[in-house]
């Protein structure tokens, strides 16, 4: 499956809590007022506006998989951040550790793009060089 924005790359909340080890997260929305899978979309989005500020195109991924945990640790830091994660830390502590997870898993893995030879980031690619001088590189005119 392609990463598209938009769509949650953790399919189910269900996979969050394979990924994480957190429980209880389907009690969260018996209110009505919380809809999870609107949340995985909001924090799947979120990565992929990582990438895209990273240089990447998040839609020619051809390992998307890998920045499934990232995207799982991210939703339970915007749960935390609005005091919907219970526990003896505050809100804001809680949250602070999500998304210092989601960052590590970010980082840890490395993006594989399905297209060819074009650069895979902004910063890579062949330099340009200029010839610094006015004349051919041999010093002679008409060789």
């Amino acid at each position: 499956m392609a990463f598209q924005r938009g769509r949650a790359l953790v399919p189910s909340v269900a996979r969050v809590v394979q990924l994480t080890g957190a429980q209880d997260l389907k009690n969260l929305e018996a209110s009505g007022e919380l809809d999870l899978a609107d949340l995985l979309v909001t924090a799947s989005d979120a990565i992929f506006d990582r990438l895209v500020a990273d240089g990447l195109d998040p839609r020619v991924l051809a390992n998307a998989e890998v920045y499934e945990r990232a995207v799982a640790f991210q939703f339970l830091g915007i749960l935390a951040a609005q005091s919907y994660l219970d526990g003896q830390e505050t809100a804001q502590a809680v949250a602070d550790r999500q998304f210092a997870l989601s960052d590590r898993y970010y980082e840890q893995v490395r993006p594989r793009l399905s297209q060819g030879d074009e650069p895979r980031t902004a910063t890579e690619g062949v330099p340009t060089v200029l010839n610094p001088t006015p004349g051919p590189f041999f010093g002679g005119e008409g060789l």
